[in-house]
């Protein structure tokens, strides 16, 4: 079991505070994209932490924190448009902003991302991973599990920002090639994921 859901799950306040601090500023981006409202994304995200720490001790141990926590945010992000009620107005009464909110109501509703927190699909990337270099392998887990970003994961390899953008793209290039067509768009959200948190 990780050690933060361990901690989480007993009620550490030390390693929610850390959680929350490492990975409010994706949230925050991922919520802006959607609500497209700075403090609506806030609030967003706030009420997204809220949920963690309420369902702590409901956490599997094999729970994907960032995954968790992506879905979370996603309903929210989800709920708020529909409850804006913008597919009930004629499209020509729309503004640019309204459209944009409208569309992302269709995005929302695709339930792919949940796949994401399935032990399938975590045994396919984990088997699909096996095949890599060590190096690849572990800058992409860095960067993917362990929530560094770039320039902290060059750092602690003593190597260029391009050179951990080179691993990480050839780890989802191959990916994408290698798990079947079912993943397909879980592996998308890996790439906005990783795009988020440079």
């Amino acid at each position: 079991m990780d050690i933060s859901i361990r901690q989480l799950r007993n009620s550490n306040e030390q390693m929610f505070k850390s959680i929350v601090e490492s990975y409010w500023p994706r949230l925050h981006k991922f919520a802006q994209i959607y609500v497209l409202d700075r403090e609506v994304a806030k609030e967003i995200v706030q009420d997204t932490f809220l949920v963690l720490w309420k369902q702590r001790e409901k956490l599997d141990k094999e729970t994907c924190l960032i995954t968790y926590l992506m879905v979370i945010c996603r309903n929210k992000c989800f709920n708020y448009l529909k409850g804006l009620q913008l597919e009930q107005v004629e499209i020509n009464d729309l503004n640019e902003f309204a459209i944009y909110q409208r569309s992302n109501v269709y995005v929302l509703e695709n339930d792919s991302l949940e796949i994401l927190m399935t032990k399938e699909l975590a045994s396919a990337i984990e088997a699909s991973l096996s095949k890599l270099s060590a190096r690849t392998r572990d800058i992409f887990m860095m960067s993917r599990y362990d929530g560094f970003k770039n320039k902290e994961i060059a750092e602690s390899q003593c190597i260029t920002v391009k050179a951990v953008e080179f691993h990480i793209n050839k780890a989802l290039s191959h990916l994408r090639d290698d798990l079947s067509k079912e993943y397909l768009i879980p592996i998308i959200f890996l790439i906005l994921y990783i795009g988020l948190k440079k």
